[in-house]
């Protein structure tokens, strides 16, 4: 990131379009000589180009002869995604009219941009800040609707404007705390310790509110993983092909077929959702078998929410009272598969055996938490709402999920830094109410009001800049 820093006055160019074949490539430009530079790459283009407007250009090599015909499209310093003049030119996507139109850029003196240089440059050109430019990467790597949201939210600077408010809070608190440092002596009381403990109290609120959204945001971000769990045959490989509309498993009336973890991705609601099908949960003496099992086992503790399989043609043993142990303190839902083979009474009576078996377990020592009507769906991966039906009991399992919530950090970067505010504010509240020093406290504020101007780029060094922008691919 240093080599950034050191070459951010000159001008860079790269392709902003996947390599490879297609209908259009998209090449960049951006620099201080970005227009002179677009002039000696279209030679009879018209000097009086105007900004954001797309213009039919032949684009000509260092001899005067034609590599393409394309539309370029000129931005103006102070109208362009960097901040500075560039262009655009959308050419074939011929490869070798690509690399040309690059050795011509190189040429009339841009070179070839870093990963992630043209978002750098916005950021120190003060177009976006931090959160931003990360949020730029999140949306280039979204794997759902709902992450695709999240990210644009983050663009739009609504989580932006969230830091700026406990920056310009944090500050106000050290002002106040500084200045009773400065009055001290003439007796004058700015404000006094407990209107202060109250601000900053509110202040590790609002942190703690951002805490808890990266945890929805990881899920949002990454989707749900959730596993499918039971005895072999009770119908597992079955479901998951179901709810992923794909032959992904191996389904046959043999017991014991799947022996390995197979996940499969589907996206639902908008939602990113991995599931997991799992090898059958039984004593064998079969040594790959058992690796597939105690694969299974250790999927439980991996996972969002497992799903325990029943096959309610089969009477209930005590293996399934044993398996409702496996998921104290897990997220758990039991699906009762193969419900299309038996009536009415009979889904009555097995629920009464499960709510009776539930309530054992329950009372075991450890946290065993269970709600009947939310945790137990009565399916069949042959019928058509089977998919709809179970994907739903799945996200009624994170209903606390606020998709619509502003307050949602998706960076380890950013939640790093929330912490380390935190933790900053809560000392400080301590020091305040144990009548420590003002001196102290106000260094106390400084290091909580650092980690917040960090997160939004404020403050920032070659560390914090390479952490952001490593990621980033070549033209973005």
């Amino acid at each position: 990131m240093r080599q950034l820093n050191e070459t951010k006055n000159d001008d860079i160019c790269a392709l902003a379009t996947p390599v490879g074949r297609s209908a259009i490539a998209v090449v960049r430009v951006s620099g201080p000589n970005a227009r002179s530079i677009l002039q000696g790459l279209c030679i009879k283009l018209s000097s009086e180009i105007e900004s954001h407007k797309a213009y039919l250009a032949y684009v000509y090599n260092s001899q005067s002869e034609k590599i393409d015909q394309a539309l370029v499209t000129y931005f103006q310093n102070e109208q362009s995604y960097t901040g500075e003049s560039s262009f655009e030119v959308s050419c074939h996507g011929n490869p070798t009219i690509v690399k040309k139109v690059l050795e011509r850029l190189i040429q009339l003196g841009a070179r070839l941009a870093h990963p992630g240089e043209f978002t750098f440059r916005a950021f120190i050109n003060n177009k976006i800040d931090l959160i931003q430019a990360e949020a730029v990467l999140s949306l280039i790597e979204s794997q759902s609707d709902e992450a695709t949201k999240i990210s644009l939210r983050q663009l739009d600077g609504k989580v932006s404007d969230l830091f700026k408010k406990l920056e310009s809070e944090m500050t106000w608190c050290l002002a106040h705390i500084e200045a009773s440092i400065d009055f001290s002596t003439e007796g004058i009381d700015i404000v006094n310790d407990s209107g202060l403990i109250h601000k900053l109290k509110d202040l590790n609120e609002e942190l703690n509110r951002l805490i808890e959204g990266f945890g929805h945001g990881q899920i949002i971000k990454y989707g749900l993983k959730v596993t499918l769990l039971g005895k072999p045959n009770v119908g597992k490989s079955s479901l998951l092909n179901t709810l992923v509309q794909s032959e992904k498993a191996i389904v046959t009336e043999i017991a014991g077929t799947t022996r390995d973890v197979i996940e499969a991705q589907t996206q639902y609601n908008g939602m990113a959702i991995y599931i997991s099908d799992t090898a059958g949960l039984r004593e064998t003496t079969d040594v790959v078998e058992k690796i597939g099992v105690n694969r299974s086992l250790a999927e439980i503790k991996k996972s969002d929410l497992n799903l325990l399989v029943l096959d309610v043609t089969e009477p209930l043993s005590e293996d399934f009272k044993q398996n409702l142990t496996l998921f104290k303190g897990q997220k758990f839902a039991i699906l009762c598969n193969k419900s299309d083979l038996i009536n009415a009474d009979q889904k009555k009576q097995i629920s009464q055996e499960l709510a009776g078996l539930i309530g054992g377990v329950q009372k075991l020592p450890g946290s065993l938490s269970f709600n009947f009507g939310k945790q137990v769906l009565f399916t069949s991966s042959i019928e058509m709402a089977c998919r709809n039906d179970v994907l739903n009991l799945v996200l009624a399992q994170f209903e606390s999920l606020d998709f619509l919530d502003e307050s949602i950090v998706s960076s380890a970067r950013q939640i790093e830094m929330v912490n380390m505010a935190k933790e900053y504010v809560e000392k400080s509240i301590a020091e305040l109410s144990s009548g420590l020093g003002s001196e102290f406290i106000a260094q106390t504020l400084k290091d909580a009001l650092l980690a917040i101007q960090k997160v939004l780029g404020h403050v920032y060094d070659d560390q914090i800049l390479d952490r952001v922008f490593k990621e980033f691919c070549l033209g973005k």
